[in-house]
């Protein structure tokens, strides 16, 4: 009979610690998935407008560096908020987000920017690396200021987050050329990157409830092996 009791007593504290890992787990999942579609929507609408509006290089680069530079910071905003424990600095997690962001938008631009041509195995070797530093910019900077031991998970696993989320990107070209409507395009790239950002924000979950979660840190999360 006690050990009856001992068993419903404990499927009910498994119950209740379930749920409450779902909800830090929808948690992240809200807030990460809010920052990072607020601020790529802000980062493509200005892309999208200095086209529309045949603003030139370099004032064009300069306006989409900077929108990047504001999707970083809504990012790394909306990961704060799904943080619980174990938070980092949110200034310099913040900026350092904001500055990566505007890096990987930079390398994102050169292409276009400089006009190169994909057709030579050197320049596309150049393109690979590129698109590698692109990747790992937002996870390195913000790994530099998680500056805790046994934490270096959180940039390959971000970076693969990236790999598969920003596919997502590239689901509107099939679909617009240079005909279609302002507001369709505008459409079609919000879509696509609210279904980047649910994505990133779900495949980052799990790593996030060990490190920034209470129940994590009980669990060494702090020390992610």
């Amino acid at each position: 009979m006690h050990e009856a009791a001992a068993g419903e007593v404990g499927g009910v504290g498994a119950g209740a610690s379930d749920r409450r890992h779902d909800r830090r787990a929808l948690r992240w999942i809200l807030a990460v998935s809010i920052g990072e579609a607020t601020g790529f929507a802000v980062a493509a609408g200005v892309a999208v407008l200095t086209i529309v509006a045949g603003i030139d290089d370099p004032v064009r680069l300069v306006l989409v560096i900077a929108a990047g530079a504001v999707e970083g910071t809504a990012l790394a905003i909306g990961q704060y908020a799904g943080m619980r424990a174990n938070r980092p600095p949110a200034g310099w997690w913040i900026a350092a987000t904001a500055v990566a962001a505007a890096f990987a938008w930079t390398l994102g631009m050169l292409p276009s920017t400089l006009g190169i041509d994909l057709s030579s195995p050197g320049t596309l070797v150049l393109v690979a690396i590129g698109a590698v530093l692109l990747l790992m910019s937002i996870p390195l900077a913000q790994w530099l200021v998680l500056a805790r031991p046994r934490t270096a998970r959180w940039v390959p696993i971000n970076a693969g987050a990236w790999l598969v989320s920003i596919l997502w990107t590239f689901a509107p070209s099939p679909f617009i050329d240079e005909r279609s409507p302002v507001p369709l395009v505008v459409a079609l790239y919000v879509t696509a990157g609210v279904l980047m950002a649910v994505t990133f924000a779900c495949l980052t979950a799990p790593l996030a409830l060990r490190l920034f979660s209470p129940a994590g840190v009980a669990r060494g999360g702090h020390a992610d092996e």
